[in-house]
């Protein structure tokens, strides 16, 4: 009964229970994949929708975020004797509020552009580590130890993902164009594109790379 967003229906596993998780303009809730049943639910209003996926942290917490000034929330899980599910939320934050880009996290920190700049937030107390470099409304994916970040502008950054300091290792221009779209990549091929073009870029791999966090 609720206006929809952008954000994709989610299968995810949460206290030993697989839930598919939706974001409306609303609410988040939790269904039961076999039959529907509404598990729980907490609300998460927006006046814009909602873009970003939402991110499990652990076995029993969720974390969304999102743009139009809304910012980020947590919610924690747990199971009454009687096996239903109860939920709550721990914190809001407006320290990272991702309206186009889906955060990720590594080694227990996420990382997302909050209104075009790049974010480092602690997800146990929803406070930032750092904030810096500007990207706009672009993407970023997690590949093994490296963020790889298409600005609004079509620009490719690789980002240590460090929660110590910001760190961008190398960049280039890929495309021209205001850009939206999450990159994709295949081995080496890295897959961009936007409203106006395409393109693949073999990107130089280096093996023995490992990240000093």
């Amino acid at each position: 009964n609720y206006n929809a967003s952008y954000v994709s229906p989610a299968l995810m596993d949460f206290l030993e229970k697989k839930q598919i998780i939706i974001i409306n303009q609303k609410y988040v809730t939790a269904h039961d994949p076999v039959d529907g049943t509404l598990l729980w639910q907490e609300e998460f209003s927006s006046q814009g929708p909602h873009c970003s996926q939402p991110v499990a942290i652990d076995n029993d917490s969720l974390f969304v975020s999102s743009g139009y000034g809304v910012g980020s929330r947590l919610f924690s899980l747990s199971v009454t004797d009687d096996g239903k599910f109860s939920s709550k939320t721990v914190w809001k934050s407006k320290g990272l509020k991702a309206k186009f880009t889906t955060v990720v996290l590594y080694k227990g920190f996420l990382y997302g552009l909050d209104d075009g700049i790049l974010v480092c937030l602690d997800p146990t107390t929803g406070k930032r580590k750092w904030k810096k470099g500007r990207y706009g409304h672009g993407q970023l994916i997690l590949v093994k130890d490296i963020l790889l970040i298409i600005s609004e502008q079509g620009r490719i950054a690789l980002v240590e993902p460090n929660p110590t300091s910001f760190h961008e290792i190398a960049g280039f221009d890929a495309l021209s164009g205001k850009t939206w779209n999450t990159p994709a990549l295949s081995g080496n091929i890295l897959l961009v594109r936007n409203h106006k073009e395409a393109a693949a870029y073999r990107l130089p791999i280096q093996e023995k790379y490992t990240s000093p966090f």
